[in-house]
């Protein structure tokens, strides 16, 4: 136990930290996430996340057995290797709870965690031709770290894993076509898909997301200026040898059993000259199925140099 509240003492310091700097400077990297050669890319965000209530398996709302209150912390690195090809690892430091000391006759279980999550290690590729500029692809690994498979609050899979991703944006040249009245150095758009395969029992994933973003002032939606954005994101998870009794909301349904769920979200970003960005979030579940019903706060700041 002392380890754990020393765990969940310096999540909660890391956080504090990175809400202060978030005050300070507010923008998510954008586009496809390609950096330019030897272009260097620090980012950090902080999630919140809350919910009373999840779907069940035929998309009904019920009041959970728990109640949902997760952190993440997640920390990442990218590395422009060269114009086509940007590699990149994430990490998180996680905070899980789904109620305290929960009850199922004389046994008492706990549903907290803290500790370090998943960490993704992978690379960026350009498409060619006339898509240079707008999609990418990417692919890499899933490293497994802090799982426990005890655990109704579980911190990853625990599990080797894959991952298959695509990206899509708009360009400066045709950023939401100006025959719909809108002007082209206002508007633009972003989309991507990425899979996700486990080397055993723990469930496959596909996550999807579109965002139509606006800009405020002179921008190009990744390095400069002010831009607001909303979005749709789809997750989608296959449980392996069948489905699984699932009792906590806050275990991970695509490892436990079939599950998905449709969110919606409105993000601010801002980017400073001096390679600072920033943004700050607010999303919400629509609707699913064994998925929690939750609302999300974010924040993100970043930094760019050159080696």
């Amino acid at each position: 136990m002392g380890n754990v509240n020393r765990r969940i003492r310096f999540l909660l310091s890391a956080v504090t930290l990175l809400v202060a700097s978030a005050v300070f400077s507010t923008a998510a990297n954008a586009g496809v996430g390609m950096l330019e050669e030897d272009e260097n890319l620090f980012s950090s965000s902080l999630s919140l996340s809350a919910s009373n209530k999840e779907w069940d398996g035929n998309r009904n709302v019920l009041t959970s057995i728990c109640k949902k209150r997760n952190a993440s912390l997640n920390l990442g690195y990218e590395y422009g290797w060269s114009y086509f090809h940007t590699v990149f690892i994430n990490g998180s430091l996680a905070y899980r709870r789904c109620g305290s000391n929960v009850r199922f006759g004389t046994q008492v279980v706990s549903g907290r965690s803290a500790g370090l999550g998943d960490i993704e290690l992978g690379v960026r590729t350009r498409f060619a031709g006339n898509y240079i500029n707008n999609a990418a692809w990417e692919t890499g690994l899933i490293i497994p770290t802090g799982y426990d498979n005890n655990s109704p609050s579980a911190l990853g899979r625990g599990a080797l894993g894959l991952f298959l991703g695509l990206k899509f944006s708009s360009v400066a040249s045709d950023r939401y076509p100006a025959k719909w009245g809108y002007s082209p150095r206002k508007w633009a758009w972003s989309a991507g898909t990425k899979f996700t395969y486990f080397f055993a029992a723990k469930g496959n994933s596909l996550g999807s997301f579109a965002a139509l973003q606006y800009a405020f002032t002179q921008s190009d939606f990744e390095r400069t200026g002010d831009f607001v954005e909303f979005g749709v994101k789809n997750s989608i998870g296959f449980a392996q040898g069948g489905v699984q009794q699932q009792i906590f909301i806050n275990q991970n349904q695509s490892a436990m059993t079939n599950s998905d769920k449709t969110s919606i979200y409105l993000k601010y970003s801002h980017a400073f000259t001096n390679g600072w960005s920033g943004s700050l979030s607010i999303g919400k579940a629509l609707f699913g199925r064994n998925a929690a019903k939750d609302i999300t706060l974010g924040a993100s700041a970043s930094y760019r140099w050159r080696d």
